[in-house]
C-alpha cells in the first residue's frame, strides 16, 4: 500500500467527524485526579473540576499525541472528550453548534467563522514554522512556478490556513484567486483527486505534504515569507460563560503550552507517538515534525495586525461577505498561561 493510501486509511474516520460530533459521537475520553489547577486571572476561585467535561476538537491527532508524549494528560482533574476533524472549518462549525468547547485551528478558519457571525472567541495563539503548509504539484507535472498554475485547477479547503497560503502566493506574483480554478474540497477528498491528476495542484498542510512528497509530489512552495504561521485555540461564548469550562480551558491551555515546550525538544518521541495515534508510517511523521515547532505567544496587538492583514486580503478578493475587525473575537483572559515575548 502506498504512503498516500495509508494516509487516507489512517485519516478516513475523520471524513464524517463533523456530522458525527453533532450527533455527540466522542472519539475518546480521559480522566484522572481530583485536584483542580489554580484558576487564571479573572476566573472564579471555587470550581469543582471533577464535574466538568471539556470537549476538545483537533485535527489529525496532533494535539492529543503531543499532550500524551509530554505527559500532560496525567492528573487531569476533569473529563476530556476528544473529537477529530479533517480541517479547521468543520471544527469551528462544531463549536458554533455547541458540540465542541475548544479546538485548535489555523489562522484562516476563525476569519471565515467570524464573518459568518459565529459566536467564537480566540483564546490563545501559537506560532509555527511556515514550512508546515505547502502547495504541491503531482509527480510528473511540468509546473515548476506558481504563475504556471494560471487557468489550472488547484485543490484547497475553503477557509483553511492553506487557503490563505494560496491567496498570498498568488498575490505575490500579481495574480488572484480568479486567475486559477479553485477546487474547494477537504483533504480526504482532495487526496484522491490529486493522486489521479484531477487537479493540477494542491494547497495543504502536514502530514499530507510529507506523505505526498514521499510519493513523488513536488513542493512548489511553502509558507516561508508568505504567512505568519499562526494557529489559534478557539472557544465559544457559551463555553467561556460556564465557570467550570472556563477553569478547565485555563488548565488545558497551560498543559498545552507545557506540552509544546517539551515536545519541541523531543520531536523524535512526539513523532513516534503521533504515528502510533494516527497509524501513519513513522517516516511520514518524522518528515512532518521537521516542519512543526509550535510555540505559544501572547494574544496581543501584533497578532491582531497579522490576522487583520489576512482578513482584509480575503475581503478584497471577494471571498468574505463583509469586512471584519478580527480583534473583536480576541479574548486575552488566558494570556498569563503563556510567557511574554
Amino acid at each position: 500500500m502506498s504512503i498516500a493510501a495509508a494516509l487516507l486509511d489512517a485519516l478516513a474516520p475523520l471524513r464524517h467527524a463533523a456530522a458525527a460530533l453533532l450527533a455527540l459521537s466522542v472519539a475518546a475520553c480521559s480522566k484522572a485526579g481530583d485536584a483542580p489547577a489554580p484558576p487564571a486571572a479573572g476566573e472564579p476561585a471555587a470550581v469543582d473540576l471533577a464535574t466538568v467535561t471539556l470537549r476538545i476538537g483537533e485535527q489529525t491527532g496532533i494535539v492529543k499525541s503531543g499532550l500524551e508524549a509530554a505527559g500532560q494528560l496525567e492528573g487531569i482533574p476533569y473529563t476530556i472528550e476528544w473529537a477529530t476533524f479533517t480541517a479547521g472549518p468543520p471544527l469551528l462549525e462544531a463549536i458554533n453548534a455547541d458540540a465542541v468547547d475548544i479546538g485548535a485551528v489555523g489562522d484562516t478558519p476563525p476569519i471565515f467563522a467570524q464573518a459568518a457571525g459565529a459566536p467564537i472567541r480566540i483564546v490563545a495563539v501559537t506560532r509555527n514554522r511556515p514550512e508546515y503548509k505547502a502547495i504541491l504539484v503531482p509527480k510528473g507535472s511540468s509546473v515548476r512556478a506558481l504563475r504556471e498554475l494560471k487557468g489550472k485547477k488547484v485543490a484547497v479547503a475553503k477557509g483553511s490556513s492553506a487557503h490563505y497560503l494560496l491567496l498570498a502566493a498568488l498575490r505575490r506574483d500579481g495574480l488572484g484567486i480568479a486567475d486559477i480554478v479553485p477546487v474547494y474540497m477537504n483533504p480526504n477528498d482532495a487526496q484522491p483527486a490529486f493522486a489521479s491528476g484531477d487537479v493540477d495542484a494542491w494547497a495543504v498542510w502536514e502530514p499530507y505534504v510529507a506523505s505526498n512528497v514521499r510519493q513523488g509530489a513536488v513542493k512548489l512552495l511553502d509558507g516561508a515569507g508568505l504567512t505568519d504561521a499562526l494557529s489559534f485555540q478557539v472557544s465559544s461564548d457559551k463555553a467561556l460563560a460556564d465557570p467550570g469550562k472556563a477553569a478547565a480551558i485555563a488548565d488545558y491551555l497551560a498543559r498545552s503550552h507545557k506540552a509544546h515546550e517539551w515536545s519541541n525538544g523531543h520531536k523524535d518521541v512526539w513523532a513516534r507517538k503521533f504515528a502510533e495515534v494516527t497509524k501513519l508510517p513513522l517516516e511520514v511523521a518524522q518528515d512532518m515534525f521537521e516542519h512543526h515547532e509550535p510555540r505559544y505567544v501572547p494574544l496581543d496587538d501584533e497578532i491582531a495586525r497579522a490576522q487583520q492583514t489576512m482578513a482584509d486580503a480575503f475581503f478584497q478578493e471577494g471571498l468574505l461577505p463583509q469586512k471584519i475587525e478580527v480583534s473583536r473575537v480576541f479574548d486575552g483572559r488566558f494570556n498569563d498561561r503563556v510567557p511574554p515575548r
